[in-house]
């Protein structure tokens, strides 16, 4: 066989490689989202970080799933993710009275991809689809970002008062602060603490967008006590089918 057949195979079997490798988010209409690709975005996508404090292994927790403020939003989707130590998604320092191992998942809950990965979730567990959609409808008017786990003892008990006076998103190119407008912890079952959201203003006081078109990134900030807990967000890739997605 010539080498320029073995060129031509091979450019083609690299390029099935790169379709067959492609995002979700934009190659597929959500309702098509298998539960694979359900898992990438709500655990490893530019919409969603994970921060995993303590032991690991065995021991390490997985990604909650659910709409918060659901029972499942407390149960674990499986067995451990087989990581330890923090991961380079984000960090968080050193802590008491958390665990051995905890996982944190972080994601900008305002965007059309998580909230649609989470419906798309609930259909694939067996909820009818005009049920699991019915939060998917109206522009959501703040940027949202969710903190869920298996333990936010540490976040409840520093109160949505607190949480809101050392919470805030620093935008890459200036390192200016944007600070929330609002901190709710959201309780499921049995009273049990399912994730903290942090809501923040879309727009200055004099009507200028807090995060510009051009901005490339932000990072995430709050902590519990004297726990810090960063996470950076990509803004230039967060884009979905329709455009910009955040």
């Amino acid at each position: 066989m010539s080498k320029k057949i073995l060129g031509v195979l091979a450019a083609v079997l690299c390029a099935a490689f790169v379709v067959c490798a492609g995002d979700a988010w934009k190659d597929k209409d959500f309702d098509k989202w298998d539960q694979k690709d359900v898992d990438k975005i709500l655990k490893d996508s530019p919409w969603s970080k994970a921060v995993q404090y303590g032991g690991g292994g065995s021991s390490s927790m997985e990604a909650p799933l659910s709409t918060p403020g659901s029972d499942a939003a407390h149960t674990p989707n499986g067995g451990g993710n087989g990581r330890s130590g923090l991961s380079a998604s984000g960090s968080m320092g050193s802590s008491e009275g958390m665990g051995a191992a905890t996982s944190f998942f972080v994601r900008w809950y305002s965007s059309r991809t998580v909230r649609e990965a989470m419906a798309r979730q609930r259909e694939l567990n067996g909820t009818p689809a005009d049920e699991a959609r019915k939060n998917l409808d109206g522009e959501v008017d703040t940027y949202q970002v969710l903190l869920q786990s298996n333990n936010l003892n540490a976040f409840a008990k520093e109160g949505e008062a607190a949480l809101k006076d050392h919470s805030y998103l620093m935008l890459k190119s200036n390192k200016d602060k944007i600070a929330p407008s609002k901190v709710t912890v959201i309780k499921g079952q049995g009273d049990r603490v399912a994730a903290v959201q942090f809501d923040f203003p879309r727009k200055k006081d004099s009507g200028e967008p807090t995060i510009g078109a051009g901005e490339k990134g932000v990072e995430f900030f709050t902590k519990a006590g004297a726990t810090p807990l960063t996470v950076s967000f990509d803004i230039s890739k967060m884009v979905d089918k329709k455009g910009a997605d955040y």
